[in-house]
């Protein structure tokens, strides 16, 4: 007996000594840990009815740690100043900053916020609820919110409830219950009370749980009823009805002001504004004999002053009274009168950058891009665009000829500035398809303001052949002689748009391709998708989407009569098209 525990301590201790030696080797660890916390405790319990404390505590069977607990977490209804939130080892403790309101319901959902401490795995959909009354509200409301443009599902959308029915509460007070929408862009209210409310979403970029200038938002058009169903005497349902479906969208109005004066270069001065306003600026410089050109943008929310004379260019401080809108503190637009001072600051140089800055001056042409190319769409048209406003155009030094074999035929045309200092330019012609040409420039043909030029310059070009295309015929059904049609890519992103006829919306010069369709309904005329306005209280134009794709082939016609009504318009969008996210851009 002896001689055998003798033999059993030898044998264990030269497995210990192999160990302890064979120190590459350690232990395996067994496999990841996938299981998230499990809430073993609380105080005060969950669903605690008549407690009005300061602070909960929660216990969890393993260490936890928290994961961006202010976008994850919400309560409804949301306080002031959220409750205070940390992990203590295995404890979750809510300290609350703010009083809690009589004959409430509470809910806290904490998302993925609450995760282990090891291997982060996150307690999906963690909610805690009381109430500081003898009941907890079990009623709910529910639904989808989408981009009202787009029809794309949205995420993390805040969703509130109003009980105040006022035009201004959504303006003024918060929410009095939230909720945000997931993945899928779908929301849920719960613990609400009985009742009517006025049913909200906003972007909340600015987290006061109403909203606020310049935040995408959406609402219905009528109050909803939250009130539990009784089947019977004996049972009741605590079911609100269909789901709310809600189209987000941002109001073309937003908040107008000068953002920024800007002298980048010594020779012009830019004016940046926050948005495109209704009315142009109106510029003027206090220097009267200061040569200048002012330049809109295409939109009119950027304006260019170009400096023409070296006098005016050297003077390092100018000064310009300019008239112009903004929104005031009533988000009313108003004309503001204002005096701007734009300063030049010479970057320090060398005296080598000097020269070699000189000479480049010296030596400086009149930059042209064209947009000629071999592969030239039949529906495209010749244009030029220089880097500087032009002064003089020479039209017998610009020509456009048609490729014959070794020969040039002239071909006749027109062109038309697309701007207010004919910095690009349109050239009308009749190229046909399959046929080669050529736009030539001789030297000095355009001058720019400062008197700069250009070397010669040829532009070749090859018009695609017809048969390189397809036609594409839309019929909608029901007709609707204000909806217009759009030609989507596999983006989401509109290639072509007509309005619709009893014929049919004619798309011609479509390439090979697969294509995907929309239309919307343009109610007030104005040949453009137009948002929602919650001042007038008028939705978004109805978007709806083709549930289908169109492959179209080279030298084809085809023909798509579609019934845009079959579908809810939510679930018409095909899937390949879907792109969840939130609206924040």
């Amino acid at each position: 007996m002896v001689l055998l525990r003798k033999t059993l301590y030898v044998v264990f201790a030269a497995m210990l000594l192999a160990s302890c030696a064979n120190r590459g080797i350690g232990p395996q660890g067994g496999p990841k840990d996938s299981i998230p916390p499990v809430p073993l405790k609380s105080e005060p319990e969950i669903g605690v009815l008549e407690w009005k404390g300061k602070c909960i505590e929660v216990t969890f069977d393993e260490y936890i740690q928290l994961d961006n607990i202010a976008a994850n977490m919400m309560m409804s209804p949301p306080q002031q100043n959220p409750p205070d939130v940390k992990a203590r080892g295995k404890r979750l403790i809510i300290q609350f900053q703010d009083s809690l309101r009589d004959s409430t319901t509470y809910t806290i959902d904490f998302g993925d916020a609450v995760c282990d401490f090891h291997e982060k795995v996150p307690l999906h959909g963690y909610t805690f609820y009381f109430s500081t009354w003898s009941e907890i509200d079990t009623l709910e409301t529910m639904g989808f919110v989408y981009d009202a443009e787009t029809l794309n599902p949205l995420s993390g959308i805040t969703v509130g409830i109003h009980t105040d029915q006022s035009d201004t509460a959504f303006v003024k007070h918060p929410f009095t219950r939230i909720a945000k929408t997931d993945s899928v862009g779908f929301f849920r209210i719960g613990n609400v009370h009985a009742g009517t409310y006025r049913l909200y979403a906003v972007e909340d970029i600015s987290r006061d749980y109403r909203l606020t200038v310049g935040e995408a938002l959406a609402f219905t058009q009528e109050p909803i009823s939250v009130y539990p169903v009784v089947r019977d005497t004996t049972d009741t349902v605590p079911y609100v009805g269909p789901l709310s479906t809600l189209f987000l969208f941002k109001e073309q109005q937003q908040k107008l002001y000068l953002q920024r004066t800007l002298r980048d270069e010594q020779h012009r001065v830019v004016l940046l504004f926050s948005s495109a306003p209704d009315s142009l600026p109106s510029i003027r410089p206090l220097i009267d004999t200061l040569h200048h050109h002012v330049q809109y943008s295409t939109k009119g929310d950027t304006v260019t002053i170009w400096l023409t004379d070296s006098t005016s260019i050297g003077i390092d401080s100018l000064f310009f009274a300019a008239r112009y809108r903004q929104t005031d503190s009533l988000n009313h637009l108003e004309w503001c009168t204002d005096t701007l001072r734009a300063i030049w600051r010479a970057p320090k140089m060398t005296t080598k950058m000097q020269e070699a800055q000189d000479r480049k001056n010296r030596n400086r042409r009149l930059e042209l891009k064209c947009n000629a190319r071999k592969g030239f769409e039949v529906y495209d048209t010749l244009q030029l665009v220089c880097t500087t406003p032009l002064r003089d155009i020479d039209t017998t030094a610009i020509a456009i000829y048609e490729r014959v074999d070794t020969t040039r035929k002239s071909v006749r045309f027109t062109f038309a500035p697309y701007d207010s200092l004919t910095m690009h330019l349109r050239f009308i012609a009749p190229l046909e398809p399959t046929k080669e040409y050529e736009l030539h420039l001789d030297s000095g043909a355009l001058h720019d303001v400062y008197g700069i030029t250009h070397v010669d310059a040829n532009y070749a070009l090859q018009v695609k052949a017809n048969s390189d295309y397809a036609t594409l015929n839309v019929k909608i059904t029901p007709f609707d002689p204000k909806a217009r049609i759009q030609v989507l890519n596999n983006k989401d992103k509109v290639l072509r748009e007509m309005p619709a006829s009893e014929e049919g919306a004619f798309f011609e010069y479509l390439k090979a391709d697969t294509y995907y369709l929309r239309l919307y309904i343009d109610s007030d005329g104005d040949g453009k998708w137009t948002t929602g306005s919650w001042e007038e209280h008028r939705q978004p134009e109805e978007v709806y989407c083709f549930p289908g794709k169109v492959q179209t082939k080279s030298n084809w016609d085809f023909e798509e009569v579609w019934d845009y009504t079959a579908k809810p318009r939510m679930e018409a969008k095909p899937k390949e098209l879907i792109k969840t996210s939130s609206k924040k851009k």
